[in-house]
């Protein structure tokens, strides 16, 4: 009866350790699966947020390329228009000292 005690214990101890390994290594399992899902996430997580970015980026490069043209345009017009006065003015006074010369 002893012995069948002892026994019995002792295969409840074998079986114990065994749970034991097999839980710690379901245990590394499952870390080193949620590792490489967060790995994965964050990878994802960040290439979703570059293209992102760099989609604003192209966005803003494209609005501040179409504000410079609409700047050069306004500024070339602008000139022309002073040019134009300008040229209205020019002839104003050589007709003015051209009166004053006859």
């Amino acid at each position: 009866m002893e012995q069948e005690t002892i026994r019995a214990v002792r295969d409840a101890e074998l079986a114990a350790e065994q749970i034991e390994q097999e839980a710690a290594r379901q245990r590394e399992e499952l870390l080193a699966r949620a590792k490489a899902d967060a790995a994965e996430t964050v990878g994802q997580a960040v290439a979703g947020a570059k293209a992102r970015a760099d989609a604003a980026l192209a966005e803003a490069k494209q609005l501040g390329e179409a504000m410079q043209s609409e700047a050069l345009e306004s500024v070339k017009k602008e000139i022309a228009s002073l040019r134009a006065g300008a040229d209205a003015k020019g002839a104003e006074v050589r007709r003015l000292i051209l009166s004053e010369l006859i």
